[in-house]
């Protein structure tokens, strides 16, 4: 399993405002210029859903996606390891790592996985 270092947030130089995933222009100041930042510590999930239509290569029933926020108001979407919804609750703590999601072509797809810690 990797670590969460390989999902990065993008900070504009102009005015600070974090942004993920990249974005061509900062959505406050316009600016051009980000940093590199690497998302520290555990994720407060803000929602979450269950998806039981899924595409080919997806070879489980369902599929429980989450949108967390991550310090310095950095938001990202990514599976969330649970058994049912049941076991959930906005504002949780999660962990985060980045880990295959899918198997596709011969190969791991790799992607953001929230862990609920609570």
């Amino acid at each position: 399993m990797k670590t969460v270092s390989a999902f990065i947030a993008y900070q504009c130089k102009r005015c600070g405002r974090m942004h993920y995933p990249f974005h061509d222009r900062c959505m406050d100041c316009k600016g051009r210029e980000f940093e590199e930042v690497k998302p520290q510590g555990n994720a407060k999930l803000l929602t979450y859903t269950a998806i039981f239509s899924l595409p080919c290569g997806f070879d489980q029933r369902f599929l429980i996606l989450g949108v967390a926020e991550f310090e310095g108001n950095v938001k990202a979407l990514g599976q969330v390891k649970a058994d049912s919804v049941d076991q959930l609750k906005v504002g949780m703590i999660v962990k985060s790592s980045w880990e295959p999601i899918r198997f596709q072509s011969g190969e791991d797809v790799y992607g953001l996985k929230f862990e609920p810690l609570e």
